[in-house]
């Protein structure tokens, strides 16, 4: 088992999660048609969005955690590009074979959910598959591929488009407040330099003069 599993579980997840919500209602709906076989008919497709949400969910978590890892890399002097291709050392689909399992474990407790609250019991068997064992797995695999492969660029794209934003808008506030600040100091200086130089005349003429901390702080 590789070490990073447990860090690429949540993206498992959602590829998961998305493809089987996806792919539950289309594997059903071939079916009912009688285009793969005759005898099927399942048009409960109560835990489609259940699933479909939580896949979503999972992966806009995701996209946040990326945005933030991005920025903090560029915040260490690193580009944009470069902390992106990081993330795209490992290609999507070498994690495919724990994809599918967790999306036949999704359809698997969909199915079941479906049928406790609709009947009461689980049908048994590969009923769960909502169609021909070979056209449902052909299918619900197609679709894993697909969208491991989908999700993980569309997560590299739009973390890496947050981040550049963020970034763009972060420099723009602080060009604009920079000025203001360097101005506020150096006006501060300024009048300092102008109140030592009046007490060190003072002193030169023989005056007497205000006491040196008094002087300095004088409006």
């Amino acid at each position: 088992m590789p070490r990073d599993l447990g860090d690429r579980l949540p993206f498992l997840c959602a590829a998961a999660l998305i493809a089987a919500a996806a792919g539950d209602p289309l594997v059903e709906s071939i079916s009912n048609a009688g285009w793969v076989g005759r005898g099927f008919s399942d048009n409960d497709h109560s835990s489609v969005l259940p699933a479909l949400i939580a896949g979503v969910l999972v992966a806009l978590v995701l996209v946040g955690r990326r945005t933030i890892c991005l920025l903090r890399r560029a915040g260490r002097g690193e580009s944009l590009e470069e902390a992106a291709a990081r993330f795209a050392s490992r290609h999507p689909l070498e994690s495919l074979p724990y994809v599918l399992s967790l999306q036949f474990a999704a359809l698997f407790t969909m199915e079941s959910a479906e049928q406790l609250l609709a009947g009461g019991r689980l049908l048994g068997g590969t009923a769960w598959l909502g169609g021909p064992i070979w056209f449902s797995v052909l299918l619900h695999v197609a679709l894993g591929i697909a969208c491991t492969l989908l999700l993980a660029a569309s997560m590299r794209a739009i973390a890496r488009t947050c981040a550049d934003r963020i970034k763009a808008a972060l420099e723009f506030l602080l060009d604009a407040v920079s000025p203001r600040i360097a101005e506020c100091f150096t006006r501060r200086h300024v009048e300092a330099l102008a109140r030592l130089k009046t007490l060190v005349r003072s002193l030169h003429r023989g005056e007497r003069a205000p006491p040196l901390p008094l002087a300095l702080t004088a409006a």
